[in-house]
């Protein structure tokens, strides 16, 4: 018996396809129309007597010829639920499982690096690696991530240079440091250097770069034939009175813009950066004005030097100095330095000096128009000691007089005049003098009236001061005449205290600063 594959019936030996299904009996496979389930099976003629067209005699209850496979059914359509066709499922080939795990793993291939370049490649993470290129001055990356907002300016690994090389400066870390925090801020990018969406990477994901916007200078000059430099590089010779022109693009830096002109020269620094960085490009201008001003500087302190655009042109002798004949330029500040004894360095702020001001022909030393007055902030200057002096000269004074309390809380409290109260040698020194003169039969009391000669900054709140002391002795017999003697203290150490904002004496210099001016007929 011959077994139907599809149907799994039992056929005749000689049987060629299958008597239930049609089959073509171990090879030929079931034909199912698509998207129906039924098979259309075309019914031949069969003879009266039960015989197939091809001849060969079927039983009643055959549905296909056993010779040729034709359907023999008076049914045209045969279902094949009626015909029980039960399809064995076939063992998956080698092969197929290969292809379908590599087919899988691909798939899960292509989706697992899409995800990672889409993360690599987002808005956040690019500007994270650009921050820190930025942060490592790293040249030669930064010219590769980096375009320029302006058609004719080129970035070249020489001009990021010079735009790291503003920040490398000293004066200029703190600058960058608040740079590098905005530039972390994807919504704050207005400045110089701002973060901007250039292209797609693989057609995929947004590209993001660097643009540096640069500046231009513009030069007005008031002299023909003016050569001008840009540090130190002669750029043009103005060849008209009223001459203006115009630099760039130029990388936001620091650059000095100087005029030359019969020997004298106008030099001004602008600060490209800094002043875009604000949004202040609208003072991109330089005046090479040659104009000639002069002025007096006072101050609240005696000695300092005295600066010009940073540069030491003199000192400050007795609180003044005179500058005479100076040619002005733009942006031109003077300013007073004192380096102290203990290595510390006070200034007073910059003070900037208009296009308008101090003109050379109209300097008078005596007129409030032509004095620049540079006080030292927390500084306290000879008013402020000689004020304390006579106060303190006034205690003193008062504490000789016997008709003034002198105990022991009244020492506690003179001894706050002094550096280390009642362990102050000075402290000890004036107590004497005052319980002498208290115990003197023939002195009635001392008075005593300072005059400060001048002051010295030595340290932070230190002053050395030099001072002239005029003694009257008032004697209690009426008809001995008062005594005057005049002493000098050339070098008195007081202290200011900042809190309690008041002096104290820590020395009067010893024997080796103390001078008799005056001793009053008194061997």
């Amino acid at each position: 018996m011959k077994i139907c594959q599809s149907c799994q019936h039992e056929n005749e030996e000689a049987a060629l396809f299958c008597e239930n299904c049609g089959d073509k009996l171990k090879t030929q496979p079931i034909t199912q129309a698509e998207n129906d389930d039924t098979f259309e099976l075309k019914t031949p003629e069969v003879a009266e007597n039960n015989t197939c067209s091809c001849g060969t005699v079927l039983e009643e209850e055959d549905q296909f010829c056993t010779t040729c496979g034709e359907s023999v059914s008076k049914d045209p359509t045969y279902h094949l639920e009626d015909a029980q066709v039960s399809k064995v499922k076939q063992p998956m080939k080698q092969k197929q499982k290969i292809l379908i795990t590599l087919s899988v793993a691909l798939m899960c291939l292509v989706f697992g690096t899409y995800f990672a370049a889409k993360n690599y490649y987002s808005q956040e993470n690019q500007l994270k690696r650009m921050v820190e290129i930025v942060k490592n001055k790293d040249v030669n990356k930064m010219e590769q991530l980096t375009v320029s907002v302006d058609p004719n300016y080129n970035v070249t690994r020489k001009e990021i240079k010079k735009y790291f090389d503003y920040y490398g400066r000293n004066e200029h870390k703190e600058a960058f440091s608040r740079l590098i925090e905005q530039l972390g801020n994807v919504d704050n990018h207005t400045g110089v250097l701002s973060l901007i969406k250039n292209g797609k990477k693989f057609l995929l994901f947004d590209h993001y770069q660097w643009a540096l916007k640069p500046g231009y200078i513009t030069i007005k000059a008031n002299q023909k034939d003016m050569k001008l430099f840009l540090n130190n590089q002669e750029k043009e010779t103005t060849d008209k009175a009223q001459f203006q022109t115009v630099w760039g693009p130029l990388t936001p830096a620091e650059y000095t813009v100087k005029g030359e002109l019969a020997g004298e020269k106008s030099e001004t620094t602008i600060d490209l950066l800094q002043r875009q960085n604000s949004g202040d490009n609208q003072t991109n201008q330089v005046n090479l004005d040659f104009r000639k001003i002069s002025f007096k500087l006072t101050s609240n302190i005696s000695e300092a030097d005295v600066f010009i655009n940073d540069k030491k042109i003199g000192q400050l002798l007795a609180g003044e100095y005179e500058v005479k004949n100076l040619i002005w330029h733009q942006e031109m500040t003077v300013q007073l330095k004192q380096a102290l004894e203990d290595k510390s360095v006070i200034e007073t702020k910059p003070y900037i000096i208009n296009d308008s001001s101090f003109d050379a022909s109209e300097y008078d030393p005596e007129s409030y128009s032509s004095i620049i007055k540079l006080d030292f902030a927390g500084i306290q200057g000879e008013s402020n000691i000689e004020w304390f002096l006579n106060s303190f000269y006034s205690t003193v004074s008062g504490y000789t007089s016997t008709y003034s309390t002198y105990d022991e809380t009244t020492k506690q409290k003179f001894s706050n005049h002094f550096i280390d109260g009642k362990d102050n040698a000075e402290y000890q020194d004036f107590n004497t003098f005052i319980q002498s003169v208290r115990d003197s039969k023939v002195k009635s009391s001392v008075t005593g009236s300072p005059t400060v000669e001048s002051v010295k900054m030595t340290g932070k709140n230190i002053y050395d001061v030099q001072y002239l002391i005029k003694y009257k002795t008032n004697y209690k017999e009426y008809k001995q005449p008062d005594v005057t003697q005049l002493f000098r203290y050339k070098k008195a150490t007081l202290i200011y205290n900042e809190e309690e904002k008041q002096f104290a004496i820590k020395s009067l210099g010893g024997k080796e600063n103390f001078e008799v001016v005056d001793n009053g007929g008194i061997d």
